[in-house]
């Protein structure tokens, strides 16, 4: 399916002449997707319309202050159908089979976006999607309390890295500047989500750690993590995992693998001009130039990491 492309203005209409909306996340869920969800879904409920959410997996309770700040709303049989900061069908897990041809509107920022609603708005020079879903609701003319503030900054700050990554753009901080002029402890969530780790992930990261592995002359590392060991963490602090071998002086690329129930899934993570997002869609993955994920169905780990691997050596050399 070819989506009817819509800017800020025609998602903005879509959603004023709409009603009743399931609004959903991506699967795996991380601060993006939820501020997307939680921020649309309050302001759209605070035009008098009918909205909820919905995600295949549960959240990390570092997030719940999202869920537990929207007003209460009798229950309704939804119409219309939203995806926020999902980019592929598959990514919508478990609901896919069966809400995955009926999406209406799908908000994204991926470069790496595969066609699957009636419609999509995308900015794929946005640092996340809640500064997409920002500028919707304003053009909207929807109330802006200060809990949609807070989950859009933490949409925003969490996919840019705190405002370090790449994607970061004068947009961003503009964005961000705005938000802050609302009343919620932003220097609060910085430390929740940037500098809290809690003692399990600790023991985590001290067995990652052990387990580095180094190729490309030492500009590659890659680090493997095992169904049983994350389930000893936080689903926060298990997404957070993924920028370990990045952070290691001369590793252009970083990879952790973590197992599935079917695989092995690896996430990339790129410090240089390397477009990860290229390589993992040689299998059939995808993401951003400087973040990106691809799945090995099927397969052991050596085997998937000898394909990753090999794909960077390519491009490495």
């Amino acid at each position: 399916m070819e989506s009817v492309k819509l800017g800020i203005k025609e998602a903005a209409e879509f959603l004023r002449t709409h009603d009743e909306f399931l609004i959903f996340s991506h699967a795996n869920p991380d601060g993006d997707t939820l501020g997307c969800a939680y921020a649309l879904c309050g302001a759209l409920r605070g035009m008098g319309k009918k909205a909820k959410n919905i995600c295949a997996d549960e959240m990390s309770k570092r997030y719940m202050f999202m869920k537990d700040g929207l007003p209460a709303q009798e229950d309704f049989t939804p119409a219309t159908f939203v995806t926020v900061d999902v980019a592929d069908r598959k990514l919508l897990g478990s609901l896919g089979d069966k809400y995955g041809s009926k999406i209406d509107l799908a908000i994204d920022h991926h470069v790496s976006h595969v066609d699957f609603a009636k419609n999509l708005c995308c900015e794929p020079n946005a640092a996340a999607a809640c500064q997409t879903v920002y500028k919707i609701i304003k053009e909207l003319g929807a109330p802006i309390t200060d809990r949609i503030a807070e989950c859009l900054y933490v949409g925003i700050s969490t996919d840019s890295g705190c405002f370090k990554f790449s994607c970061t753009s004068p947009e961003t901080h503009l964005i961000a500047a705005e938000l802050l002029h609302y009343d919620f402890d932003f220097s609060g969530l910085n430390y929740i989500f940037f500098d809290m780790k809690t003692k399990e992930r600790i023991a985590l990261e001290e067995q990652l750690y052990r387990g580095i592995e180094y190729y490309c002359n030492g500009k590659c590392a890659v680090v493997s993590v095992t169904t049983e060991q994350m389930q000893s963490v936080d689903i926060e602090d298990g997404n957070g995992i993924s920028t370990i071998p990045r952070q290691i002086e001369g590793v252009e690329v970083g990879v952790v693998m973590k197992q599935r129930t079917n695989g092995w899934k690896a996430s990339l993570r790129s410090n240089s001009s390397v477009d990860v997002q290229k390589i993992c869609s040689a299998f059939g993955g995808g993401g951003h130039e400087r973040a990106a994920g691809c799945s090995f169905n099927n397969m052991s780990l050596e085997d998937a990491k000898k394909m990753i691997v090999s794909e960077i050596e390519k491009v490495l050399s």
